[in-house]
């Protein structure tokens, strides 16, 4: 760029530690020259005041005598004039505001000057042309830690003093975290790897998790500026104004992003102030834009910045207490408004996508509700943004959060209505949360607790709610009866108030128990679910219903319209984001519906498998409760494949490489759609079964047994017996034999 005549001014500018000095330092070293006259350059790092810097600059420029002690930029224009020169200041954060007209006028007065600036701050002057200087990129990017600039920095200075053993693979990546955690600000890295010698990498890592900066510079002929990020800041700091210090203090206790609404109310300001000073800080090199598409604009603290600030916030506990309660109530309006956005369908990805951004302050904002005992407006801020847990794969951390303050709020004396109804919602989310991560017996107990309060309260939708989950809880242990007679209570309630929402899980729950009976009505529920779901234009709770329904029409036989479904059910969740157990039950749905006759299809099915195998260990998810069938599909379709799973296709088929939730349902929906295969002739006396009915007719025509039925189908032999016994009402057979025979006449006709 300086060899652009059209620049005659340039600033280097950037954050505190990034190497702007070096960088100006580099440029001056190579051999192309930029001034005729040559170079003069001026170090700004020492001065205060406008009147010292212009000093120091005739002293560079070699004025000497009384003439320098009254050197203005009149008296430097004046010996410059026509001259062909490239004037560096270096360092000019502390004086750059004052220095701007006079060098604009300088500009003006010396056609054939050009400047060069270092600064975290810029002119802001017509003439002015900026060079940003970031951090080096940091993270892998899905390369070799060797291929960071950061990490090859690191190990450079860690070689020229103590070690040169850190290139083995764990320490490679312990260095790839910690310039991580640096935010890769060059400053930082160096003067953090002089600290490995009697520390490892690795123990130097965990003391940057637990926010101790083991900073050890041993060079002593740099300035303090430059011996840590620390001293960086502190001699900038001298050019903040209080107030921007004070909000930037305030602002060091957000562990994410910052908004202008963050600004605003950690600042307590009027929008138009924390505009300005938020602009300011931005100017000043403070903040730094967070990368985020879409929305409003968004900065955040580098890492060391935080730290810096944070120390210095904690030397005042009043100040430090009124910023850290500020965030807190912050966060809990932040989750009120994050909880009217999800339930509209076209924000619903931007809030979940700004929840997850936001994760590590909702968690602080929580926790230090949690310290001031404001543990119902904790439990309120958890249970708002439950959605977003659920998407994001966090319930484990929540639910641990989430029990403190129960704890705390049963162990209180819950006298007030509110406060009883609060914490049998409470108890109700920490139930269903358990439940989610296979833990049954505390789910129990919790939603036991919470039926006992609601029934004290009066209230019917959260008893009827409570009776869905406990519903599944004994669907699961088994016991179908005792599972319908909670679904139907649940149903009945919910209708009566209206609760189209909650209905719909309740009639979700009353068909899978159905299927799982071999009732022939088995998806009438979810059917007239998925209608009154339309009315809530709430795509994401039609997609789960769909997926549900898909497995009600699997159990009963109907593979190809279950197949069908859970595409449709995929569908929605590419465009309105589903969380991994809802994406891993669609895959596994599809895999087992899927029609698998040919090898492409088998290599299809094979990945729909693998690709939720991938993700249920990605995200820790609980094993399948399908496990033993989606295991029986694998192996059958690995030995129809035979001697081609260990060729090009076969790897084509089951090779899979760390996918995301949208990556596994596009795949998913890149097999086309079957065409709908005629059925065959059938007997009029079989019309009248169902498609699992019609299954284990054919099969005990087949000479199979009960218990080979059950294992062929994945079903319990109870409820094989159980089909078998309406099959032959059905068709008015007294024996097995005589159903062989129906089906065999109609199979021959």
């Amino acid at each position: 760029m300086l060899h652009d005549p059209g620049i005659r001014l340039l600033t280097i500018t950037g954050p505190a530690g990034v190497g702007k000095s070096a960088l100006a330092n580099a440029v001056l070293a190579t051999s192309v020259p930029y001034a005729a006259d040559g170079i003069v350059k001026a170090d700004l790092a020492s001065t205060g005041s406008r009147t010292i810097a212009w000093r120091q600059v005739a002293a560079a420029l070699g004025i000497g005598g009384d003439a320098a002690a009254l050197a203005l930029p009149e008296l430097v224009g004046s010996e410059i004039g026509d001259r062909e020169l490239l004037l560096v200041l270096d360092n000019c954060d502390l004086v750059a505001p004052q220095l701007s007209t006079d060098i604009a006028a300088l500009l003006r007065g010396c056609p054939a000057l050009r400047v060069l600036l270092t600064s975290r701050i810029s002119l802001e002057v017509y003439a002015e042309h900026l060079f940003p200087v970031a951090p080096f990129p940091v993270g892998s990017g899905g390369q070799t830690p060797y291929s960071s600039v950061a990490v090859q920095l690191f190990i450079d200075r860690v070689r020229a003093h103590y070690r040169s053993d850190v290139l083995h693979g764990g320490e490679l990546h312990n260095i790839a975290e910690i310039c991580e955690l640096l935010d890769g600000v060059p400053l930082a890295i160096e003067v953090t790897a002089r600290a490995v010698g009697t520390l490892s990498p690795r123990a130097l890592l965990e003391q940057l998790r637990r926010g101790a900066h083991p900073y050890n510079s041993r060079l002593l002929d740099v300035p303090t500026r430059h011996q840590s990020v620390p001293g960086a800041l502190s001699w900038g700091d001298q050019a903040l104004s209080a107030e921007e210090r004070a909000l930037l203090q305030r602002l060091a206790v957000c562990e994410t992003s910052i908004d202008l609404p963050t600004a605003q109310r950690l600042g307590n300001l009027s929008l138009m102030q924390a505009a300005r000073r938020l602009d300011s800080l931005v100017h000043k090199s403070l903040l730094v834009s967070a990368k985020r598409e879409g929305g409003e604009p968004e900065f955040r603290m580098l890492t060391a910045t935080r730290n810096y600030y944070r120390k210095r916030l904690a030397q005042d506990p009043e100040e430090q207490a009124e910023a850290r309660n500020r965030h807190a109530e912050h966060y809990a309006k932040f989750a009120v408004a994050a909880e009217r956005g999800l339930r509209i369908a076209e924000e619903r990805a931007h809030w979940l996508a700004l929840a997850q951004t936001r994760l590590a302050d909702i968690r602080t904002a929580i926790r230090r509700l949690q310290t001031k005992g404001e543990h119902a407006t904790a439990v309120r801020t958890l249970l708002a943004l439950e959605e977003a847990w659920v998407v994001h794969n966090v319930l484990r951390e929540s639910a641990g959060i989430l029990s403190r303050s129960v704890t705390a709020l049963e162990a209180a004396d819950v006298r007030d209505a509110r406060d009883a109804a609060l914490l049998a919602d409470a108890l109700e989310t920490a139930g269903r949360w358990a439940m989610a991560g296979e833990e049954s017996q505390c789910a129990r107990a919790l939603l036991t607790r919470a039926a006992e309060l609601y029934r004290g309260t009066g209230d019917p939708g959260g008893r009827a709610r409570v009776a869905t989950l406990q519903g599944e809880l004994l669907r699961r242990a088994g016991d179908a009866e005792a599972a319908e007679r909670q679904a139907e209570f649940a149903v009945a309630e919910l209708d009566a108030i209206g609760d189209v929402r909650n209905a719909a899980t309740a009639r979700r729950l009353l068909s899978l128990v159905r299927a799982g009976s071999g009732k022939p009505d088995a998806e009438a529920p979810l059917v007239r679910a998925l209608e009154e779901l339309r009315s809530l234009e709430e795509p994401y709770a039609r997609a789960v219903a769909l997926i549900h329904l898909a497995r009600v029409r699997l159990a009963t036989g109907r593979s190809a319209e279950a197949y069908t479904t859970v595409r449709e059910a995929m569908e929605i969740l590419t465009r309105y984001v589903g969380g991994p157990a809802d994406v891993v039950l669609a895959l596994e749905t599809a895999a087992r519906s899927a029609p698998s006759g040919g090898g492409t299809e088998r290599a299809h099915v094979l990945r729909l498998l693998g690709l939720a195998k991938a993700l249920r260990e990605q995200h820790e998810l609980p094993p399948s409760v399908d496990g033993a069938a989606l295991r029986s599909l694998s192996d059958q379709l690995r030995e129809a494949t035979g001697d081609a799973a260990d060729g090009d296709s076969g790897r084509t088929a089951t090779a899979v490489d760390t996918p995301t939730l949208y990556s596994a349902l596009a795949t998913a929906l890149s097999a086309p759609v079957p065409k709908p295969v005629a059925g065959p002739a059938t007997d009029a006396r079989l019309a009248g079964l169902t498609p699992r009915q019609h299954q284990i007719a054919e099969l005990v025509a087949e000479g199979m047994t009960n218990r080979q039925i059950a294992r062929s189908l994945e079903l319990s032999e109870w409820t094989v017996v159980n089909h078998l016994r309406q099959v032959m009402n059905k068709l008015e057979c007294p024996s097995r034999v005589h159903v062989t025979r129906i089906v065999q006449q109609t199979a021959a006709g």
